[in-house]
């Protein structure tokens, strides 16, 4: 089990390419990809392995830079093989990883990831 007093952000860290990052993540239960991690680490992880568009919440379009890889919630030792998608400035984490746990939201105080 995990547990993020942080709420509701918890540690998670990707694996693509021989590459791994780790920072903070916001979970976004509407969200139904795996991982939006920042446009920053292109550069690090180089073309990527396909371009996605992404309609934001304004309705306007753009492109994402998409690596396959695995993602881990830090603690938990389950990786999840996903898309990982570089896109804005934000860490997010969507119901592609997180519907393979259970997640409890406890009343804005803290997330507990079994």
């Amino acid at each position: 089990m995990v547990t993020s007093v942080r709420f509701p952000y918890v540690e998670v860290q990707f694996s693509a390419r021989g590459i791994q990052a780790r920072d903070s993540a916001y979970l976004d239960t509407g969200f139904d990809g795996y991982l939006i991690a920042p446009q920053s680490i292109t550069t690090t992880l180089g073309k990527p392995d396909f371009v996605s568009t992404w309609e934001l919440g304004d309705g306007s379009l753009t492109d994402g830079a998409d690596y396959l890889g695995d993602i881990e919630i830090v603690g938990m030792a389950r990786p999840i093989r996903g898309q990982i998608t570089c896109l804005g400035d934000d860490w997010i984490l969507g119901s592609g990883v997180l519907n393979q746990f259970h997640v409890i939201f406890d009343h804005g105080l803290r997330v507990e990831i079994h």
